[in-house]
């Protein structure tokens, strides 16, 4: 199966930490998995704007990306994407007052032009109880020229604003990333960052270290550790539970808090997303816990 990737992702394809994560084989396709694993039809409440959590949305924009990962959990809109409209969203959230916050994302919203995803922010912004907007995107790591002077300058008449950043390996972080993420921060836009565990590509202590403690040293904090959606093909990526959480049981005794992010997972069919961290309780007697440290101690503990 051919792969499109721009002259950026060309450059540094042939780092195993990037490679793994585009370059196809046809029988993915075919295998067992979900077309819509978040249950996201299911939540449309207008063309494009997804509903699954009391005070947020997601606003799918476009389908279309700098590069299509692997392990896309919406690779099934590449080719049946039903559109996004404004107006329609724009319409249910001005009567939807629980919504205070507003995701966009897609495929890559930054693959929109500067005046068109401005038309969507100002959009947003002048629904007075949407009070946060995040923008989710892969940009900084699939073609990171995109964020340039005059996309920083239209972003801060919109602050506050959020950028999350889809990142998976520490071999994304090039010069050209830490230059764009760079002229975000400086512009006052905070980022946070985004990570898929993935099978042979990720899932060691020691790629996961740095990769997290990289972004802290630019200015980005880890926010999410995703388990591999349940999508069609998905299968070969999945990381077990398990594993996660040993994973996480082994950075937490060695990187600060500052650099761990929540392992999270979505549920089938569009139940949300569940965190997960390692149980540090071992037993409990009346008020008296007894806790396992990062050393592997076991810790007597009198509660109030």
């Amino acid at each position: 199966m051919s792969v499109k990737l721009n002259n950026y992702l060309c450059g540094i394809i042939h780092k195993k930490g990037i490679k793994s994560q585009f370059c196809f084989s046809k029988g993915e396709l075919f295998l067992n998995g979900n077309k819509d694993p978040l249950g996201e039809k299911k939540h449309s409440k207008a063309k494009g704007l997804i509903h699954r959590y009391t005070d947020r949305v997601v606003l799918t924009v476009t389908n279309k990306c700098f590069a299509y990962c692997r392990f896309c959990f919406r690779k099934n809109n590449w080719q049946s994407f039903e559109g996004f409209s404004l107006e329609e969203s724009v319409n249910y959230l001005k009567k939807t007052k629980n919504v205070r916050e507003v995701l966009i994302s897609g495929g890559d919203p930054f693959f929109l032009s500067n005046k068109k995803l401005a038309e969507i922010l100002t959009a947003i912004r002048s629904i007075k109880h949407i009070s946060t907007i995040r923008i989710g995107s892969r940009v900084l790591s699939s073609l990171p020229i995109r964020i340039d002077n005059q996309t920083a300058e239209m972003l801060k008449l919109f602050k506050p604003i959020w950028i999350a950043a889809h990142i998976n390996h520490p071999d994304e972080i090039t010069d050209e990333f830490k230059k764009s993420a760079r002229l975000l921060l400086d512009s006052g836009i905070p980022i946070v960052s985004q990570t898929v565990l993935l099978k042979n590509i990720n899932d060691n202590e020691t790629t996961l270290k740095k990769l997290f403690c990289s972004l802290v040293d630019i200015g980005i904090k880890p926010y999410y550790l995703f388990g591999c959606d349940q999508a069609v093909g998905n299968g070969i990526f999945r990381v077990s539970i398990d594993k996660a959480l040993s994973l996480m049981e082994k950075l937490r005794g060695k990187i600060s808090g500052l650099c761990m992010p929540t392992f999270s997972f979505d549920l089938p069919s569009g139940y949300g997303k569940v965190t997960l961290e390692p149980n540090r309780i071992i037993k409990r007697n009346g008020n008296i816990f007894t806790f396992k440290n990062f050393e592997g101690k076991e810790i007597n503990y009198t509660d109030v």
